[in-house]
C-alpha cells in the first residue's frame, strides 16, 4: 500500500495530487451546499407560483367590484379629498420649498369639466438645479396620487449655469363638492 501511494505521489507530483485534493474538497461542496440550496430554490418557486395563483384567485373574488355601478363608485373614491385646493396648493408648496425649489407666482385656473371631477390647473415658474427640479416633480407626483403632470419647459442661461428655470404645468383632480 505505502509503494502504491508513494508510486502515485511520484506519478502525479505535487501539482496533480492538490488538483485531486481540489476535486475531492469541490465535490464535497457540491453536496453539502449547492445541491440542498438547489433543492431549497425549487421548493420556495413552487411554493410561490401555489400563493400567487391563491393571491390572484382571492384579489379577484375580494378586490375588484363586481358591478360597473361599484366599479364607478370606487374610482371617484380615489378622487375624495377632505382637504380643499389650498391645502393641496400649500403641499404643493412645501414639496417645492423641501426639494429646494424657489417656487415663484403660478397661475391657477380651474377648468370647466362635465364629469363629477373638477381639474385644478397649475402652471409655476420654477428655478434651482435639475436634479432639484426633478425631485420636486418626483415627490409632488408620489405625495399627490391626484395630480398629473401635463409638461415640463426647461432652460438655462448657459452651457456651465448650474440652475435651471422651468415652466412647469399640473394638474390636480377632484372631486366636485
Amino acid at each position: 500500500m505505502k509503494t502504491a501511494l508513494a508510486r502515485l505521489r511520484e506519478e502525479l507530483g505535487t501539482l496533480g495530487i492538490a488538483a485531486l485534493v481540489l476535486l475531492a474538497i469541490s465535490t464535497l461542496f457540491f453536496f453539502t451546499t449547492v445541491k440542498p440550496l438547489e433543492d431549497r430554490l425549487a421548493r420556495l418557486e413552487r411554493e410561490l407560483q401555489q400563493a400567487t395563483r391563491r393571491g390572484v384567485a382571492g384579489i379577484m373574488k375580494t378586490a375588484m367590484p363586481q358591478s360597473r355601478p361599484s366599479q364607478l363608485a370606487a374610482f371617484y373614491r380615489f378622487f375624495e379629498s377632505d382637504d380643499g385646493k389650498g391645502v393641496w396648493l400649500a403641499k404643493l408648496h412645501g414639496i417645492a420649498a423641501a426639494s429646494g425649489i424657489e417656487l415663484r407666482s403660478g397661475e391657477y385656473r380651474l377648468a370647466e369639466s362635465p364629469g363629477r371631477i373638477e381639474r385644478l390647473q397649475i402652471v409655476v415658474p420654477v428655478t434651482g438645479t435639475y436634479a432639484q427640479i426633478w425631485t420636486f416633480l418626483e415627490a409632488a407626483l408620489a405625495e399627490m396620487p391626484m395630480l398629473s403632470l401635463d409638461q415640463v419647459a426647461l432652460r438655462r442661461k448657459g452651457v456651465g449655469e448650474p440652475r435651471a428655470e422651468a415652466d412647469v404645468s399640473l394638474t390636480l383632480h377632484l372631486l366636485k363638492r
